[in-house]
């Protein structure tokens, strides 16, 4: 085998792209070795923000095989035939037939010659260059051509030769060069195979395996962490950004000046981790330490000193703009940003973002009347939290702060009410405001995003911008998720239609739909019923259950319960029985079983066995006052049945010749049916 050799140079690949254009590239290549039979083994792809790389080592020719092609129907008109003939240099006596479906086809056994690889190569790179999917490609010059960036040279080379290939659209050649790093060592590079490729390349200061740069950023960290005692924040999706910007990582560590130091965490981290891909580090003690960690493309002549003074001027310029916000917008309350609300445009059918706080102070009102007698944790101090929170949680987004860092707002609201002496509650119900999920620290705050998040989605909703297929501009399928997970995780009973019909209410604009609220309950119900499957729960639990209520909480745990019994021998004999006695009562509602028609001892043992279930299950309706452990009750009286319903079926005919005998079998069973469906209403 022989060695192929493919490097795409680039004039910048956004890093976020890296990784799928890796991956895609690769599979082109391969789906076309597959399909033209080019044996290859020893596949190696690399990515970097110049270059996509694929390397592997081929047969230098291609397998011969024999294809068998199927043609028309041995019936159809003589015209077809002798096309079909024609175009694949055959005649009648080179055919076979053969039957499928009961229909008789002609076929042709075509037998390819093993080919050149070389001949092949030029095609594949065409099309694995046009078929590469981009999240956003461009055009440069008066090239017709569209790529993600332009596209400034091709190595093509296969068994030490350069392939004949040029992209004349772009005007460039194949070659065997390349160049190294694009500041230290910019020359012209020939190469004939991979290992000689990647040899040369890392002497000219380029690193084509992301891997590799992944290892020397980590190791390169570490030692910092050692020499300077401190804790790098190092997160997966920075990590992989960084590794996306350098061919030749040299991770370096740059200092802030004290007096930025009084931020709050969050304004220095923003700008370091969000603004300038820097990593912030800490101290042992896990405060915030006056360093950061950034990674140069460049190996400078004075040890770096040059780059971090650069970096650290840019940062500083940025965190000095910072302090001026923080220390501007402490001095005045956050209230007062309130009426600045007014000009912030929420969307143009919905109305401001002040609109907005007062319909979410109005649900807040709503929410603590009717949820405060079901749920614990909400006390009579509850209702002014609620509206104080919702008065205040949108403040932050006319200060200076965080028009300049979009990202802190929720964050800088937090700090700045903690400023002007709010309690924790509130401060922390403003901070969580935009958490998705069940990542919530207080019941509290996830009540408050439960409400917010009601709103919007029913906002949305009623002026039709519900998502459709993949589109859901504005996440309210995320949102929808967290409402689920926080009802959940707090145990939170809610009427959700009851919030989502006063969510509604509150809009006072015009050609609102009409269906908004039916629409978002059954919403939020198809994302909850994807949550239940996740936790493999029977579906038929999942279905049955969401359409038996609307409690969120009681369907969470009654899914749970069921979901366990069910699985038991005994619980699948239960809905066997259960099932078969629904089948054979088909429209039966007659309930009224006389005794004097029990003929069969079995059928005597169900009839008592029911009346005792009826009492048990009016018993516990009357005296357990917890939902949970009531349901678990009732469901062990309903599994206790299991053995007298298969004596039952076992023993007893139903269908009997004797019309009266069988009404009365069907009444009993159809009693017994309804009161399971009390308890399990599966179907």
């Amino acid at each position: 085998m022989s060695n192929f050799l493919l490097e795409l140079l680039i004039e910048e690949i956004p890093s976020r792209f890296q990784a799928e254009a890796a991956s895609n590239f690769e599979k082109i290549i391969l789906d076309e070795f597959s399909r033209l039979k080019i044996p290859f083994q020893n596949i190696r792809s690399f990515v970097s923000p110049r270059r996509l790389t694929f390397s592997a080592e081929l047969a230098e020719k291609t397998l011969a095989y024999q294809e068998e092609k199927k043609g028309p129907q041995t019936v159809a008109p003589t015209e077809i035939i002798d096309k079909f003939l024609k175009s694949n240099n055959a005649s009648r006596d080179d055919c076979i037939e053969k039957t499928i479906d009961r229909k008789n086809f002609i076929f042709i056994n075509i037998y390819h010659d093993a080919i050149d690889t070389a001949a092949l190569l030029p095609d594949i790179i065409k099309k694995a260059i046009e078929n590469i999917s981009w999240k956003k490609s461009m055009k440069w010059g008066n090239y017709p051509v569209k790529f993600v960036r332009p596209l400034r040279n091709i190595l093509a080379v296969f068994n030490g030769q350069t392939i004949n290939f040029s992209m004349d659209e772009i005007h460039i050649k194949a070659s065997n060069d390349t160049v190294g790093h694009r500041f230290l060592a910019p020359a012209q590079i020939h190469v004939k195979n991979f290992e000689e490729y990647q040899e040369k390349l890392k002497n000219a200061f380029v690193i084509i395996d992301q891997n590799e740069r992944k290892s020397i950023i980590l190791e390169e960290i570490r030692r910092i962490e050692n020499i300077y005692n401190l804790s790098v924040i190092i997160t997966p999706d920075l990590l992989e950004e960084v590794i996306g910007l350098s061919e030749y990582p040299v991770p370096l560590v740059g200092k802030v000046p004290n007096n930025f130091m009084q931020l709050p965490e969050e304004a220095i981290i923003t700008p370091m981790k969000v603004h300038q891909r820097y990593f912030p580090t800490r101290t042992d003690d896990g405060k915030l330490a006056p360093y950061f960690v950034f990674v140069a493309n460049n190996q400078a002549i004075d040890n770096g000193k040059t780059i971090i003074e650069g970096n650290e001027k840019v940062l500083n310029a940025r965190l000095a703009d910072a302090l001026f916000f923080f220390e501007t917008d402490s001095k005045k309350p956050l209230e007062s940003h309130l009426e600045s609300l007014k000009k912030i445009g929420f969307h143009e059918r919905l109305g401001t973002v002040f609109d907005r706080v007062q319909r979410v102070i109005s649900l807040c009102h709503f929410a603590y009347d009717n949820l405060r007698e079901n749920n614990s944790f909400i006390t009579d101090k509850t209702k002014n939290l609620l509206i104080r929170s919702a008065t205040l949680a949108k403040c932050d987004l006319s200060s200076g702060m965080v028009c300049e860092f979009t990202e802190l707002q929720g964050i800088m609201g937090a700090h700045y009410a903690k400023i002007q002496g709010e309690s924790d509650e509130i401060c922390i119900a403003i901070r969580e405001q935009y958490s998705q999920g069940d990542d919530f620290s207080t019941p509290f705050s996830a009540l408050f995003s439960l409400i917010d998040k009601v709103e919007i989605i029913t906002g949305f909703f009623a002026i039709g911008k519900e998502p459709t297929g993949s589109k859901d501009p504005f996440a309210l399928r995320r949102a929808a998720i967290s409402i689920l997970k926080i009802i959940q995780k707090f145990k939170m009973r809610i009427d959700l239609r009851a919030l989502i019909q006063k969510a509604f209410d509150n809009m006072t604009f015009d050609n609102l739909k009409s269906d908004t609220v039916d629409n978002v309950i059954n919403f939020i119900n198809e994302r909850f019923k994807v949550l239940l499957k996740d936790n493999d729960v029977d579906y038929e639990i999942i279905t049955a259950l969401i359409n038996s209520g609307a409690d969120i909480l009681l369907i969470y745990q009654k899914s749970e319960i069921l979901n366990r019994i069910i699985k038991t021998d005994a619980g699948k004999r239960l809905i066997e029985g259960y099932k078969r006695a629904k089948n054979i009562i088909g429209d039966n509602i007659n309930t009224e079983v006389n005794k004097f028609f029990l003929s069969e001892n079995e059928e005597t043992l169900l009839y008592n066995a029911v009346l005792e279930l009826q009492e048990h299950l009016q018993y516990i309706e009357q005296t357990e006052n917890d939902i949970q452990t009531g349901f678990v009750k009732e469901l062990n009286a309903c599994v206790k049945m299991e053995k007298v319903i298969s004596q039952f079926f076992e023993k007893v005919l139903v269908n009997t010749g004797d019309s009266v005998i069988k009404q009365n079998r069907l009444n009993l069973l159809t009693k017994l049916v309804q009161l399971f469906g009390k308890v399990i209403p599966l179907w």
